[in-house]
């Protein structure tokens, strides 16, 4: 659970990601600490990931995870679009088969 209620908007870079992990961290002039970000959180359609050194807005509020006091909520890459909200989208993958029999 969160330590605080709101998350704040804050501007940095990624410091390090772990792309077979889903996990990394972010960094701004504005906070004291670094940041943990899960791919879950990131704001761009299809896969999500981040690089390092890539510039980003996020979200934040503080939180204990991991050996971090900061946890992002959102995070906004620098060419990334907002994933839609309809409710529909989530973190999971789905696909389809169609099987059609010849008579």
């Amino acid at each position: 659970m969160s330590d605080t209620t709101s998350a704040e908007v804050f501007s940095g870079r990624v410091l390090e990601w772990h792309s077979e992990e889903g996990w990394g961290v972010l960094a701004s002039d504005a906070l004291p600490d670094r940041v943990w970000a899960h791919y879950s959180v990131i704001q761009a359609e299809g896969y999500r990931e981040l690089a390092v050194g890539q510039t980003v807005t996020f979200s934040a509020e503080q939180a204990e995870q991991d050996e971090y006091c900061w946890r992002a909520v959102s995070v906004w890459p620098e060419t990334g679009a907002q994933r839609p909200s309809n409710g529909d989208e989530g973190p999971g993958f789905s696909s389809g088969l169609n099987i059609t029999f010849d008579s």
